[in-house]
């Protein structure tokens, strides 16, 4: 007896669903990781140069990326919600199935997630990697701006029609 062969185009989505939720979770993963260790490390406030223009420091950030909306958190959680909630629509409907814009997707989401579990539970987020000159920001905040990074390049630069996500042509 011979089993009935899989749908192809189940299969990628599958890997598409799979791919996705990999990245993110490693993400969230990585954010959480990192933010223990400097919440283990440092003191509020405290900063520890590794270079002339690098440091790790422990900063709580009760607004949005770079100090916007200080003070906002109930408003910034609300939106990161439908934020997540638009990404997730547009990893299982997408209107572009390009593999640059599934990742770009995944890593939004991952950043989303890390800095919503930071906002839930202390009331504000963890920031860590501070370049002199510039607001100290997190893995989570890297992630997302990759992502929009991503995002645009493939908006941009991509064949979005003849590169879809999981190989299909």
């Amino acid at each position: 007896m011979r089993l009935p062969r899989p749908d192809p185009e189940l299969l990628r989505d599958r890997r598409r669903h799979l791919a996705f939720a990999a990245v993110a979770l490693a993400v969230v993963a990585l954010d959480q990781i990192a933010k223990a260790v400097v919440r283990e490390l440092l003191e509020v406030g405290e900063r520890e140069w590794l270079a002339e223009f690098f440091a790790f420091s422990h900063v709580l950030n009760d607004g949005g990326a770079f100090g916007f909306f200080s003070g906002g958190n109930a408003w910034l959680t609300v939106a990161s919600v439908i934020a997540m909630g638009v990404v997730l629509a547009f990893h299982f409907y997408p209107p572009v199935r390009h593999w640059l814009v599934q990742a770009g997707l995944a890593l939004i989401m991952g950043g989303a997630i890390g800095n919503l579990l930071d906002r839930l539970y202390q009331g504000s987020v963890t920031d860590f990697i501070d370049f002199i000159h510039f607001p100290a920001f997190n893995v989570a905040d890297a992630a997302i701006n990759v992502g929009v990074a991503a995002l645009v390049i493939a908006l941009l630069f991509g064949d979005l029609r003849r590169r879809p996500a999981g190989g299909a042509r």
